[in-house]
């Protein structure tokens, strides 16, 4: 390279580029007013209470720096770093920000007020952060963790944030208020009872979305909350994750029912095996070509109970009492609970022995009746149709079935 080429690069350098590295350079009291500051380096320079009032700030980059008692007034950001420097106490009002990234930065009461739009602003490194947005419109924000021995606090009011993603912050200490949240991601966060307001919601059928893990690390959070931000519609959901992954073992099921009943017998089959229980239903696992007394016999001897759907047909299905007798030889011979009866109807309730039909298993009938009606039965009798079924207390009812099916 000759070394016109080299002069030309340094002064292109000098005039697009402010340095001062040896020693730190203090600017106090400084208003900067209108200017285009392109391509601009900024690095170990001290700003203590200056004023930036309509300037724009294009490929420009705070490095090492302090910025302290500082405004931003009316300013533009266009990939903007703030790399490895102090934000004390400063503030950007009425600012637009597009691709900012703070990264290793000590932020600390610093402040976004009135920013119509701030537009993938990246906060990462593992320094103490605190900052406040205030009535601003925020489009893909990333926070990204930091260590537990720093601090984090966030407070968003009155904000429009979407289509952010938070991946393992600590929220704790934060709180989402007032603010319209949609297509948001909660990755591996901790929520408190006050990080997600009531006040918050969402534009249409707009919800966020929040991982297993971020539940699990939260305190219980509201079913309002849940579901007007998530469109959860349990509010037991936490107890119901901890049990889930958590290494917590269940019985193998048998379900006994009546053809008549298969459809609910198949729901209640794909809910618990959707949950990781083992199940046995006829239609699905019995094997072609073998007895039908075997299949019943052996499938109730392998597994751990019977799950038996009791309603008029059932209790009147000659196949349904050789099950329910086999569970109960099982369950005499091995001094365990094995028959577990829910109910469709009443029927179990107000059967009397001497309708027993035929009459010579009248007796064993009834011994089979009078188990279940020793045990308790959960009623899934308002669940059956399935277009008035009310789909949070369905699965409240199946989360008391999981409950009880555990060794």
């Amino acid at each position: 390279m000759r070394k016109v080429d080299d002069d030309h690069i340094k002064r292109d350098h000098e005039l697009n580029s402010y340095r001062h590295s040896n020693n730190t350079l203090r600017v106090d009291n400084l208003t900067i007013e209108k200017l285009e500051i392109r391509r601009k380096h900024f690095e170990t320079t001290e700003f203590q209470s200056c004023v930036f009032f309509n300037c724009n700030f294009t490929s420009s980059l705070f490095f090492v720096s302090t910025l302290i008692n500082c405004k931003f007034i009316n300013c533009h950001f266009t990939w903007t770093d703030f790399i490895d420097v102090d934000l004390i106490s400063c503030e950007f009002i009425d600012c637009r920000v597009y691709q900012m990234n703070m990264s290793d930065a000590i932020i600390n009461n610093t402040v976004f007020t009135n920013c119509t739009d701030i537009t993938d602003l990246r906060i990462r490194g593992d320094r103490d952060r605190e900052i406040k947005f205030k009535t601003c419109y925020i489009q893909e924000l990333r926070i990204e963790p930091i260590s537990s021995k720093s601090t984090e606090r966030y407070i968003f009011a009155n904000c429009l944030i979407k289509e952010s993603s938070f991946y393992r912050v600590d929220f704790k200490e934060s709180a989402f208020e007032y603010c319209n949240l949609a297509l948001n991601q909660f990755n591996g966060c901790s929520l408190s009872d006050h990080s997600l307001m009531i006040s918050n919601s969402i534009p249409g059928k707009e919800y966020n979305f929040i991982d297993i893990r971020s539940i699990l690390n939260s305190v219980p959070l509201g079913e309002k909350v849940l579901e007007n931000l998530f469109g959860i519609h349990n509010r037991d959901i936490k107890e119901y994750l901890v049990d889930m992954t958590s290494k917590i073992e269940f019985q193998s099921i048998f379900i006994s029912y009546s053809f008549h009943d298969s459809k609910f017998a198949k729901l209640i089959n794909e809910e618990l095996k959707r949950r990781g229980i083992i199940t046995f239903l006829w239609e699905k696992d019995s094997k072609a070509g073998e007895r039908l007394t075997k299949i019943m016999s052996d499938g109730i001897n392998e597994k751990d109970r019977v799950l038996f759907i009791s309603s008029e047909y059932s209790l009147k299905s000659k196949a349904c009492h050789f099950e329910l007798t086999e569970g109960r030889k099982k369950q005499e011979l091995s001094w365990e609970n094995v028959l577990f009866p829910i109910h469709l109807d009443n029927y179990l309730f107000d059967l009397e022995k001497d309708v027993i039909r035929p009459i010579e298993k009248q007796d064993e009938y009834w011994e089979n009746i009078t188990e279940l009606k020793r045990l308790n039965s959960l009623s899934f009798i308002e669940f059956i149709n399935p277009s008035s079924r009310n789909q949070l207390e369905f699965e409240k009812q199946i989360f008391r079935l999981i409950e009880g099916l555990r060794k």
